[in-house]
């Protein structure tokens, strides 16, 4: 989940502008679906519509943070998290993500990420409509974990950051204009 959270750093930096919704509903494939049986780990979580309003109804408006995530939260259509860890590598192949790929076509979509290092794999796509950014979509894959993040609705990258923790997010995402903290490589760690 960190190289999700610095990818999405990178994005940050790309487009810092609020926008509006977009029409498209995206479809989880029932691909992504049965993976879960193969899981040793797994999240699944889905809100949208009445969901994702009922979930920022329990946020509290006099809490600061909660009261920007509610913000944020009123010009979502949707949130879809999906997360699986698995004991064995190969349970899963690259090819089980082309169906989201499909979908995420220019000239409505633009990937802005391609990361590719030993077996991981990470993309990010973004929608950009007339008013501003308009989806983003994270594909993490990795020998033994998959991830899907995918918001879809207005976003302000500048307050993204303050959903981290929140619906199944990656609690920590950067704040936008701030450079994603280097990864230990454990040599200054105490053992």
């Amino acid at each position: 989940m960190k190289k999700i959270a610095v990818a999405v750093a990178g994005a940050l930096f790309v487009t810092l502008m609020p926008g509006a919704a977009f029409a498209q509903t995206f479809t989880i494939p029932d691909r992504i679906e049965k993976l879960s049986a193969k899981a040793t780990e797994s999240a699944n979580i889905t809100l949208d519509g009445a969901l994702l309003q009922l979930a920022s109804a329990f946020l509290n408006s006099n809490d600061k943070d909660q009261a920007a995530a509610k913000a944020i939260i009123s010009k979502l259509k949707s949130i879809h998290v999906r997360h699986f860890a698995f004991e064995n590598e190969g349970a899963y192949s690259d090819s089980d993500l082309d169906a989201i790929r499909a979908q995420l076509k220019a000239p409505e979509w633009s990937r802005i990420v391609e990361a590719r290092e030993k077996g991981e794999h990470t993309q990010i796509f973004i929608k950009q409509d007339k008013n501003g950014l308009a989806g983003l979509v994270v594909l993490s894959a990795e020998r033994k974990e998959l991830s899907i993040v995918i918001i879809d609705g207005a976003i302000d990258l500048k307050q993204l950051s303050k959903l981290g923790g929140s619906f199944g997010i990656p609690k920590d995402l950067p704040n936008a204009g701030t450079p994603p903290a280097k990864e230990s490589t454990g040599k200054d760690s105490p053992e």
